[in-house]
């Protein structure tokens, strides 16, 4: 039995040998590598992790600048000038965030790893947020630091496991999915009927099955090879 996860499925889609080189090898902590951008997004996740945690009166901006210099990680940049300039670009995003989100919610999940059974796999996820909005309706709250992805398909498969994952352990609704990007101050809002959750469901297990038919693994050559920890040993890639 095998774990699928948004993470797992998004790199066998990307490149089958990127996979095998991270969970069939287990190659990953030899060749990780610290990325501005991994960081980067790793401080905004916990800045706005632990001002969700603080009490209404204490969620100032004044307090979020403050997480925000907490939990900076500061792996992966080339240079002083180069960590300074992601520093103050996060800056605006929490000030832009700050002016424009509703503050005063209290989150049902906060940044939790949930697991689920489905046919013969397990089905794993972790949820930034999510918010009670009545009784048994959720909403997921799925933030982005990155620009915004065109792989539909793949945002879609994402939105369906963390759907899939909180209606298994809570036994309620969720209603809709946000996928937040920061950046850019946009929203994508995924939403699904019965019969499409299901569908997505079984593409979701069509993938484990293929993952486990695999025997090849082939690397496949994108735009995305220059961001991959294993470009030195890929074959493709030299």
């Amino acid at each position: 039995m095998i774990t699928l996860s948004p993470f797992k499925i998004s790199i066998f889609k990307q490149c089958p040998l990127r996979y095998k080189f991270h969970y069939v090898d287990k190659l990953y902590k030899k060749y990780k590598k610290d990325r501005d951008y991994l960081s980067f997004g790793d401080s905004l996740h916990r800045t706005l992790r632990d001002f969700f945690k603080i009490s209404f009166n204490e969620r100032t901006y004044e307090n979020l600048e403050k997480l925000y210099r907490k939990n900076w990680v500061r792996k992966g940049y080339s240079s002083l000038e180069e960590e300074k300039k992601w520093g103050l670009k996060g800056l605006r995003i929490l000030k832009n965030f700050y002016e424009e989100e509703e503050l005063k919610i209290k989150p049902f999940l906060i940044e939790k790893s949930l697991k689920g059974y489905y046919r013969s796999f397990v089905i794993s996820g972790r949820i930034d947020r999510a918010d009670l909005i009545k009784e048994n309706e959720i909403i997921v709250i799925d933030y982005k630091t990155g620009r915004i992805s065109e792989d539909k398909e793949l945002n879609k498969i994402s939105a369906v496991i963390y759907k899939f994952l909180l209606e298994k352990n809570y036994h309620k609704k969720v209603i809709k999915i946000i996928n937040h990007y920061l950046l850019f101050q946009k929203k994508v809002i995924y939403t699904f009927g019965d019969k499409e959750f299901e569908d997505y469901l079984n593409r979701i297990v069509n993938i484990g099955l293929e993952i486990l038919k695999e025997k090849e693994f082939p690397p496949k050559k994108s735009n995305l090879c220059e961001y991959c920890d294993f470009s030195e040993i890929c074959p493709a890639y030299k």
